[in-house]
C-alpha cells in the first residue's frame, strides 16, 4: 500500500525544511542562509513509515528561480499527492500570515481540494491558532491549519498532517499549465508597471460594461449583451499581450525567454481572473434557459429536457419546432460592438441574427425520426440527475484562454522538458 505523499511548498525562510526534520529527526538540511539552502525537492519517508514527504526548494528564490519551480513541478509529478501544504512562517502580525497564504492559495486555487496550510515558527508569536483560524475562514474560506512551534512534538504534527490529507490524485504539471501555478518572472519595475496598467484597463472596462448593462432595461439585450462581451474580452487578452510584448522588446528568444514568457503568463493569469468574473456573470443569466430537469422515456430508455410546455402527455420524440429550443423571445440574438478609447468604454447594439435548429440525426439513416413515438406523461416519468460535467459549478472556465502567444508554446515547452530533464530522479530517504 503507497503512502499519503505531501508536498511542502513555500517561500524562502518560512521552515519547510526545518519541519521535516522536526517530524523525521534528520539533522542537517535546513540553514539560517539569506538565501535558499534548499536547491533541490527531495522525498522522506517518515519512522512510523506513515507518511511520505517531499521538502521544495523556496518558489520566490532571488537566483536559480526558474530551477526551483521546475523542482517543486517535479515533486508535484512524482507520486500521487494527497496534500500540498501551503507553508508559511508566523509573522507578528496575522494580515501579514494570512496574506502569504493568498499568494500560494491563489496560484493552485484548481488544486484547492488538495490545499492545506501548515504555519510555523508559532513559538515567536503571541496570538493563538483560534484566532488565525477565525481571519483564514474570513478571508480566504479556509477552515483548517496545521500549528507547529520549536516545542510541538513531531509526532503530533504527523497526526495533524495525516487527519488533513485526501484522496491522492495524479498531478501532471507540465508546459502547458507550468506558468499558471509559477511565477518565473523577474521583478523588472517597468515590465512590471506595464502588466499592472493592462490588468488595471481591463478592470476598468468591466466595470464600465458592467454599469453600461445594469442601466439597461430590456432582459433579453442582457444575456446577448454579456455573452458577446466576454468574447470581446478574451480577445482583449490577445491584445494586451502583444502591447506589453512590444513595449518591452520581448523576443522570447535565448536565454530571456523563460523570465519574458513569465511576465506575459503574470499578466495572463491575472486578465483570466477578471473574466472568469465576466464569465460567471453571463452563467448567471442562462439560468432558466438551460437543461435543468432531465427525465428518461420508460418504453426506450431516451433521456429527454423539457424546455417548455406543460407536465402533462405527448409523445416520445415530439420535438419542439421554431428556430430556437429556448424560450420564442431567445430565438434572435442581439449583436453589439465595443470600443475602449482609453476613458470611456462605447457600446452599440449594431442588429441582429438569428438561431437556427437543426433536428438530431437518427441512429437510422432512411429516418429523421427520434424516440420510439409511445405516449409519455413527463409529470410521471423518471428523472434523471444531470452530469456533473452540466452542471453550474463546473461550467465556468478559463482554461481556453492560453497563456502565452501560440508562436511561443512549443519553444517554452522545448525549454520546460529539456529543464526537467537536466534535474534527473529524485532520491527517496528512508528513516
Amino acid at each position: 500500500m503507497s503512502l499519503p505523499t505531501v508536498v511542502l511548498l513555500g517561500n524562502v525562510g518560512t521552515g519547510k525544511s526545518t519541519l521535516v526534520e522536526h517530524i523525521t529527526g534528520i539533522s542537517g538540511i535546513s540553514s539560517d542562509a539569506s538565501e535558499s539552502f534548499t536547491r533541490s525537492s527531495h522525498a522522506f519517508v517518515t519512522k512510523c513509515r506513515q507518511l511520505q514527504i517531499i521538502d521544495t526548494p523556496g518558489s520566490n528564490a532571488m537566483s536559480l528561480q526558474v530551477e526551483h519551480n521546475m523542482w517543486i513541478a517535479h515533486a508535484l509529478n512524482f507520486a500521487p499527492v494527497s496534500l500540498i501544504l501551503m507553508t508559511v512562517k508566523a509573522e507578528t502580525r496575522i494580515d501579514n500570515t494570512i496574506d502569504a497564504v493568498r499568494v500560494y492559495a491563489e496560484s493552485f486555487q484548481d488544486l484547492s481540494d488538495i490545499l492545506g496550510v501548515v504555519v510555523t515558527h508559532m513559538d515567536t508569536v503571541n496570538w493563538k491558532p483560534a484566532e488565525f483560524l477565525r481571519h483564514l475562514e474570513g478571508e480566504l474560506g479556509i477552515d483548517k491549519a496545521i500549528f507547529a512551534g520549536l516545542h510541538t512534538p513531531g509526532e503530533a504534527v504527523i497526526a495533524d498532517i495525516l487527519k488533513a490529507c485526501h484522496e491522492p490524485q495524479d498531478l501532471t504539471i507540465h508546459a502547458g499549465n507550468f506558468l499558471k501555478f509559477f511565477k518565473i518572472n523577474n521583478q523588472n519595475l517597468k515590465i512590471l508597471k506595464c502588466v499592472k496598467d493592462e490588468v488595471n484597463t481591463f478592470k476598468e472596462i468591466t466595470q464600465h460594461f458592467t454599469r453600461f448593462m445594469l442601466s439597461m432595461r430590456e432582459e433579453k439585450d442582457k444575456v446577448d449583451l454579456v455573452f458577446e462581451f466576454q468574447t470581446y474580452m478574451s480577445e482583449q487578452i490577445i491584445q494586451a499581450q502583444r502591447r506589453v510584448s512590444e513595449a518591452n522588446s520581448f523576443t522570447f528568444m535565448g536565454d530571456a525567454m523563460a523570465n519574458e514568457a513569465g511576465h506575459i503568463a503574470n499578466l495572463t493569469n491575472q486578465l483570466r481572473s477578471v473574466l472568469f468574473d465576466v464569465r460567471t456573470m453571463a452563467l448567471g443569466y442562462t439560468s432558466g434557459h438551460g437543461i435543468s430537469d432531465l427525465r428518461r422515456c420508460p418504453y426506450c430508455g431516451l433521456i429527454w429536457a423539457k424546455l417548455a410546455g406543460c407536465d402533462d402527455g405527448t409523445t416520445c420524440g415530439n420535438l419542439m419546432t421554431g428556430p430556437d429550443v429556448r424560450d420564442a423571445r431567445f430565438g434572435q440574438l442581439a449583436t453589439f460592438t465595443f470600443q475602449w478609447d482609453g476613458k470611456t468604454l462605447g457600446i452599440s447594439k449594431t442588429g441582429s441574427r438569428q438561431v437556427t435548429h437543426s433536428r438530431p440525426a437518427s441512429a437510422n439513416p432512411r429516418s429523421a425520426k427520434v424516440g420510439c413515438g409511445r405516449n409519455i406523461i413527463w409529470k410521471e416519468m423518471a428523472p434523471v440527475q444531470v452530469p456533473p460535467e452540466f452542471r453550474e459549478t463546473k461550467a465556468v472556465t478559463t482554461d481556453d484562454v492560453q497563456l502565452i502567444p501560440e508562436k511561443v508554446q512549443p519553444t517554452f515547452g522545448d525549454y520546460f522538458r529539456a529543464g526537467i530533464a537536466r534535474l534527473g530522479s529524485m532520491r527517496v530517504t528512508e528513516i
